[in-house]
């Protein structure tokens, strides 16, 4: 066979790159960081004692001494623990072409010792936000436009002391041009400033057009560039980066996302992470179309932080009100402006499509009636490595910082544990869903309760695993998608009642507990009437999520809709009340972490606000009678959750993102039992297994007695592998590998997180003076720790006395 040469070079290089994987034995691949994977710390950042000479002294504690330069509005904080000063904003003049002192010059030396160097990439507009402590955004002429408390013009802000107390400030702006009116409590504190927004303080004409508020938009902004005066061309032409601090933004994007400072190459979209999802009522539209593009992981929790440098200067702050209507807002380097700075957008109004007719003619407008909130937010300082036993200047400080506040707040309990048990596995079990019939619908059953019991024989006797949760899925008639939420309709081909309680009260006595699983909050118009049952959009029509790109074509259903709050709480309670005789818990979802308001024809029925009220009050009361086990439950549920269920591991997978860290982990860890993704869903790889050991996550699997082909025409096709014949020796690998590691630091607090190389990771267990390493290792050679050898691809547990 004749070859070219240039045919010969490629057909050379596969073989060469086939032998390399296939014979691991002579080729060996280097680990490559990508943004799944943590990277080594920043850079140290350089800096000199910044000069106070132009602000004012407010106020000083044993840690912060507190500065404002009235003309700027600018807040400068000094941390007094290393002389480090944060400002809230650039700080820096408003622009012009040619400074008045440079017409006056009579030289060009002259002229060029007296021009003042200016911001490059700013106008007027961006230097006010960019010195701003608020910015408020409004909708005018069909767009949103922005002022800010640091505006040249249309704006009069003043702080004003409160009860003579200087700890204690009030920042009164009026935004003049849009005649609105915001007073903003800042309260010093030893570590932290804290930012309050009454609802009753935002005031006047404006309130009706005003889309939303920013608090210090650009505190620990890196990176800019400066434009100096040349007095060769009598322009500013000269541009020069300014000094890119090293460090990164911390995000709740997934399990957590940095997002480290670095000058881009290209213009990046912005990151929204609306906390705790988007309220679908309030989304332009009524209707969504889901398509297979992988979905955007919600922030679970209201926080975010900055850090400058290598365990050196550090924030992190929180919303404690006003959390259901935040954003956090990223701009990476390249997006409007030279800067990589982040900051809370509070959403008061929302621009939407007002359908007047079945043909969907409309027009879109603000609502009637802008959002509710009392605003709180807090930002909290951090200093040093952590050496001293305080929280580091970094994402795991952070993360410590945050798990405290909740401690405090009694959002999260420490529970204990016995240090001698092994970890749980949580095998949940898809019963049945329903196919198109001949005849309207026929349920397709794949698990029967006799099939439960089996199979958790099987690995409680044969596999040794003893500590084990589950959850029954489609358990009622109708299955899973048909199902009436409040139903108690059982199917004779998967069991009656008595069998139900029989299966959950025999494995009770074994410590095996098995709940029933439901979503309480996605509905579809086979299920049930939508009149009463359903959410409606802020037009008033029905909200609609469609999955015909997602679902097979001959599914019976592809559209679905959103129960009210006042419904998914009484279907719940009823549920609860009836199995909490004979169960131990109830497995949710849907209500967990869906927020969903509800409008009719006058207006607002049920905010978003209510619904959490309304939640807490109902999971609060099953909390007394049952264990609560969540799928991926928002952060003010955590007070009653005891298993969070489908904790995400990795992020959104933006470009810009970095890294991904288990800060959500660190911050429940010693809580609550905290799951891993379903491993049978292409999460059981052994860099997979070394992340639960990583993030201290307990495996779990759904699975079916029946191949899972057989759910093929129902909306559970996409639980697309569940065959427990196909899983079993896998269940029992994954669960023997992260139970070997996790079981060691049961009672343990996870107290740090290091990466000691690139793939090598080091987590810190405590227990009074008892201290225990875990090292991961993600590459494929082996790594020495302390006389200690981690093999590759694996993870060892270290104590004074070595390996474990």
């Amino acid at each position: 066979m004749y070859l070219d040469k240039k045919k010969k070079h490629i057909l050379l290089l596969l073989v060469i790159v086939v032998a390399g994987i296939v014979s691991f034995g002579y080729v060996q691949a280097a680990f490559l960081n990508t943004n799944r994977d943590t990277k080594l710390p920043p850079d140290k950042v350089t800096y000199d004692i910044v000069k106070v000479d132009e602000f004012e002294l407010l106020y000083e504690t044993n840690t912060l001494a507190y500065y404002f330069r009235e003309d700027r509005d600018v807040f400068a904080i000094k941390d007094k623990r290393t002389g480090y000063t944060w400002k809230s904003g650039i700080d820096v003049p408003f622009g012009a072409d040619i400074n008045d002192q440079i017409l006056e010059a009579e030289t060009k030396e002259e002229a060029e010792k007296l021009a003042i160097p200016q911001e490059e990439g700013m106008n007027t507009t961006y230097t006010g936000i960019s010195n701003s402590i608020l910015t408020a955004e409004y909708y005018e002429e069909e767009t949103i436009k922005n002022i800010s408390s640091a505006s040249k013009d249309l704006v009069e802000s003043q702080l004003v002391t409160l009860n003579d107390n200087p700890a204690t400030r009030r920042l009164d702006v009026d935004f003049q041009n849009i005649e609105l009116e915001v007073k903003v409590y800042i309260t010093f504190e030893e570590d932290s400033i804290s930012y309050e927004i009454k609802n009753e303080d935002v005031t006047g004409k404006g309130r009706s057009s005003l889309v939303a508020l920013d608090i210090t938009p650009f505190l620990g902004a890196s990176g800019g560039k400066t434009k100096y005066y040349n007095p060769e061309t009598e322009m500013y032409d000269i541009i020069k980066d300014k000094y890119m601090i090293p460090g990164y933004i911390f995000v709740p994007d997934g399990s957590g996302s940095l997002i480290r400072f670095q000058d881009n190459s290209a213009a990046f979209s912005m990151y929204y992470g609306d906390v705790y999802g988007a309220d679908p009522a309030q989304n332009p539209y009524f209707d969504t179309i889901l398509t297979d593009a992988i979905p955007l992981k919600d922030p679970v929790m209201p926080v975010f932080g900055i850090a400058h440098g290598d365990g050196q200067a550090a924030f992190v702050a929180y919303a404690d009100s006003g959390s259901e209507y935040m954003q956090i807002v990223v701009r990476p380097e390249e997006n409007l402006t030279a800067y990589n700075y982040a900051y809370p957008r509070f959403v008061y109004n929302v621009n939407y499509y007002q359908v007047y007719n079945k043909k969907g003619d409309g027009y879109f407008s603000l609502m009637d009636e802008p959002n509710k909130m009392d605003v709180r937010m807090t930002y909290t300082f951090l200093a040093g490595d952590g050496s001293d036993g305080t929280p580091a200047a970094d994402y795991t400080g952070m993360a410590t910082t945050y798990r405290n506040h909740l401690l405090e707040l009694g959002v999260l309990t420490e529970k204990a544990t016995e240090s001698s048990s092994d970890i749980p596995l949580r095998l949940d079990f898809i019963m049945s869903d329903s196919k198109k019939g001949i005849v309207g619908t026929e349920e397709v059953v794949v698990t029967a309760v006799d099939d439960v019991r089996s199979i958790l024989d099987t690995l409680s006797t044969k596999g040794g695993i003893t500590n084990i949760n589950s959850g029954l899925y489609g358990w009622q008639q109708g299955g899973e998608t048909m199902a009436k939420p409040s139903s108690a309709n059982y199917y004779r081909k998967i069991g009656s009642s008595k069998e139900f309680k029989e299966l959950i009260t025999d494995f009770a006595k074994n410590k095996i507990d098995i709940s029933y699983a439901r979503d309480y909050t996605t509905i579809n118009k086979e299920m049930i009437n939508y009149q009463g049952n359903a959410a409606r959009h802020v037009n008033s029509w029905y909200l609609s999520l469609n999955k015909m790109y997602i679902l097979p074509f001959n599914v019976p259903v592809y559209e679905f809709g959103y129960a009210t709050p006042k419904r998914s709480a009484e279907w719940f309670e009823k549920q609860y009340k009836r199995v909490s005789p004979y169960s131990d818990s109830i497995t949710v979802a849907g209500m967990s972490n869906m927020l969903v308001s509800n409008y009719n024809s006058d207006g607002i029925e049920t905010t978003i606000t209510d619904a959490i009220a309304l939640y807490q009050k109902t999971f609060g009361e099953a909390h007394n009678q049952v264990k609560l086990n969540f799928e991926s439950p928002n952060m003010y549920l955590w007070q009653y959750t005891d298993r969070y269920l489908q904790s995400p591991v990795g992020t959104s997978q933006y470009v810009f993102e970095t890294d991904a860290v288990p800060f959500l982990q660190m911050v429940l860890n010693g809580t609550m039992e905290v799951y891993a993704p379903y491993s049978n869903f292409s999460f059981y790889t052994q860099a997979d297994i070394l992340r639960m050991m990583d993030y201290n996550l307990s495996p779990s699997f759904i699975v079916s007695k029946e191949p899972s082909h057989f759910l093929s025409s129902t909306p559970s096709a996409d639980l697309y592998s569940t065959e427990f014949d196909q899983y079993e020796g896998l269940i029992q690998d994954v669960y023997s590998q992260v139970n070997g590691v996790l079981s060691q630091v049961i009672g343990y607090s996870w107290t740090g997180r290091t990466v000691l190389d690139n793939g090598i990771i080091q987590n810190t267990y405590q227990k009074a003076e008892d201290t225990k390493y875990i090292i991961i290792n993600y590459t494929d050679t082996a790594f020495t720790y302390e006389q200690s050898t981690v093999a590759p691809l694996s993870a060892s547990v270290i104590t004074k006395e070595g390996v474990q």
